[in-house]
């Protein structure tokens, strides 16, 4: 027989559970499982079919069966625990589960931490190692013993709706009421594929836009460049050398903020122009002179530091 309180099964004839201890009353001793509440014919499996409702019940009615005859939940395999275990305990109203298996990666990792900021250099491998055993061990441990769990569960329900002293309908209808699967793992689910969309949104969103940015600051010191040049050609033209310094060109336009400074090599009259914030700070874009066969200055514009899809085009075709 089983028992009001754990619903574990017995033998006809206890008097005691074996789970539990709790003591089996004159009403249920001897009498055999379908007649063990207030004498009516009642199956066990009812009471788990109320608790688990119509959704996969054959499922779980035969994993439960298994579990009664062997006296305890064991290892078996569920593969909605294995990929989505948080939303499948919230699914089937465990509730507890749920904040367990949500806290708990958390609570390890900061032990992790611990351990592998206090262990040196290994620390890093300690990290690594850790972190993909905790990852694999709470997915893999929901999808063993996600069965398990559930039948606990249910069992759990089962006793406490049974040790109210209610007749079986009322005790049905509130295993029914309370029991089932629960709609809020929806509203969890659209929130984590939210936050998935907005997280894969801003990884493709952020490093374009600050590449976007990172163009318009090269091109703006490029045009910056250009004026200076246009200066010096001016220059060359009129003294038929090069000036020693910009201002000498006659060069006084004011430097943007993507542009720290801008300089020009008397030796040879390329134009440096040294960039300002994100990542080409500090780098250098040239622009270098060259007389054509009619004796005209033109600039080519390069650079061996900026990445080429900084540049303009104009620098990116002429390198």
């Amino acid at each position: 027989m089983f028992c009001p309180q754990c619903v574990s099964a017995n033998d006809a004839a206890a008097k005691f559970c074996s789970s539990c201890g709790a003591a089996f009353s004159p009403s249920t001793q001897g009498l055999p499982a379908n007649r063990q509440v207030a004498n009516a014919p009642v199956e066990i499996e009812e009471y788990y079919a109320a608790q688990i409702g119509p959704k996969n019940q054959d499922y779980y009615l035969g994993k439960f069966a298994n579990f009664d005859h062997a006296g305890r939940g064991g290892p078996s395999w569920h593969w909605p625990a294995l990929f989505v275990p948080f939303y499948w305990f919230l699914y089937r109203k465990m509730w507890r589960n749920a904040l367990l298996y949500l806290f708990s990666p958390y609570i390890l990792g900061v032990l992790l931490g611990i351990v592998g900021a206090s262990s040196g250099k290994s620390g890093s491998a300690i990290l690594g190692v850790g972190f993909v055993l905790i990852v694999l061990g709470c997915r893999l441990g929901a999808a063993i013993f996600g069965n398990a769990l559930y039948y606990a569960h249910c069992k759990k329900k089962i006793a406490e709706t049974m040790a109210s002293g209610h007749s079986i309908e009322r005790q049905l209808g509130e295993l029914s009421g309370k029991g089932g699967t629960s709609g809020v793992f929806l509203f969890f689910l659209l929130i984590g594929f939210f936050i998935a969309a907005i997280g894969i949104l801003a990884a493709i969103a952020i490093p374009a836009y600050q590449d976007y940015t990172t163009r318009a600051h090269v091109a703006e010191a490029s045009a910056t460049g250009q004026k200076a040049t246009q200066s010096i050609t001016s220059y060359y033209l009129e003294h038929k050398q090069m000036p020693a310094d910009l201002a000498q060109a006659g060069f006084t336009e004011t430097l943007p903020r993507s542009v720290k400074e801008i300089d020009i090599d008397i030796r040879n009259g390329v134009v440096s122009i040294v960039m300002a914030g994100g990542p080409v700070d500090g780098k250098i874009l040239n622009l270098a002179p060259s007389l054509d066969n009619a004796g005209h200055v033109t600039w080519r514009c390069m650079s061996q530091e900026i990445k080429d899809k900084y540049l303009p085009r104009e620098c990116r075709q002429q390198q």
